[in-house]
């Protein structure tokens, strides 16, 4: 009698907005021990500016309670459900101190990586008054909308430093239930989603051409995803082949992150921190309005992070370690 070969266990990445009761299911509060130590080792941080703040060494053996409150929330993050919103970082400490606070717990996380041509590890997301579909403009920099998207590396992180006027919301939506539902329900969609789509380079260094790379990958049965469509659609707009059939699948894969079944909007506070697997999570903004005054404009702080748990990916994620520093300041 030949055994049956066991069930692989269902993804916990693989999650729908309805299996949450309410934000306390994907809320930590750092408790007091850890916070009096992410502090403790902020202030012996120069704050003066994120490059600063970039070049501190974080040693491990000094913060015993916040590294090893930092290792549950990676593997929450990297091998669990892909996402948490960490809570607790004083919103009255100035700008500095909690960036540098903030920095501290990244460096707990995972290895800080360049996030761009300048090789910048610590990057405030904020408008700058550029547009999306330009050449060598990152969406960052822009207040525009932006679609579910995946980044560069293993985890993100952001910080809330200030809220925006009025918009600016921050969703969620797990790439692997998107590619089950997708499956399920249109499997002619899956070959063009794992034959690959165009992109393009939009770095302010480097070549600009065309690559393509898959929507999404399975290695040893984990499904893993890699999509930029803002990206996408600029390589389109400058000359990049894209099939009816690949444009259906990115309306499918668009269509079901945004809609209620599967997607987690999140209020960010000041001091709040989300952070997100992107192998498994989409992520997305609304766009949004700012304050005139500069000093009121919405600022977000991202970390890009190499992380110790490693998931199984395919070779197109190769370039997940951060960008090339070709230019200086």
């Amino acid at each position: 009698m030949t055994q049956a070969t066991p069930a692989r266990p269902r993804d916990p990445a693989a999650w729908r907005a309805g299996d949450f009761r309410s934000p306390a299911d994907w809320t930590v509060t750092l408790p007091t021990p850890v916070l009096d130590e992410l502090a403790a080792e902020a202030r012996r941080i120069d704050a003066a500016s994120d490059d600063a703040i970039a070049a501190h060494a974080v040693d491990p053996a000094r913060l015993p309670a916040a590294a090893a409150a930092m290792r549950d929330l990676e593997r929450e993050v990297m091998a669990g459900r892909g996402f948490v919103l960490v809570q607790g970082l004083d919103p009255d400490a100035d700008d500095g101190a909690l960036k540098a606070a903030y920095w501290v717990m990244s460096c707990l996380l995972g290895r800080p990586v360049s996030q761009n041509s300048y090789g910048e590890r610590l990057c405030d997301v904020m408008d700058l008054g550029r547009k999306i579909g330009e050449k060598r403009v990152r969406e960052y920099q822009t207040n525009a909308h932006l679609r579910f998207h995946t980044d560069r590396c293993d985890l993100v992180g952001l910080l809330c430093v200030r809220k925006a006027r009025s918009g600016g919301r921050s969703s969620i939506a797990s790439a692997v239930a998107v590619f089950e539902e997708i499956a399920r329900a249109r499997p002619d969609l899956v070959p063009p989603l794992l034959g690959g789509v165009p992109y393009m380079n939009v770095e302010e260094g480097g070549d600009s051409g065309f690559a393509r790379y898959p929507v999404f990958a399975v290695e040893d049965g984990i499904v893993s995803c890699r999509y930029q469509r803002n990206t996408i659609e600029t390589a389109i707009r400058h000359g990049a082949p894209c099939t009816p059939a690949e444009r259906a699948a990115l309306d499918a894969v668009d269509a079901l992150a945004e809609s209620p079944a599967f997607r987690l909007d999140m209020d960010l506070r000041r001091g709040d921190v989300q952070l997100i697997n992107n192998y498994a999570t989409l992520h997305s903004r609304t766009g949004f309005e700012d304050f005139p005054e500069p000093h009121l404009k919405r600022r977000m702080t991202r970390v890009w992070l190499e992380t110790p748990t490693r998931r199984p990916v395919g070779p197109h994620f190769a370039d997940y370690r951060g960008v090339p520093v070709t230019l200086a300041r």
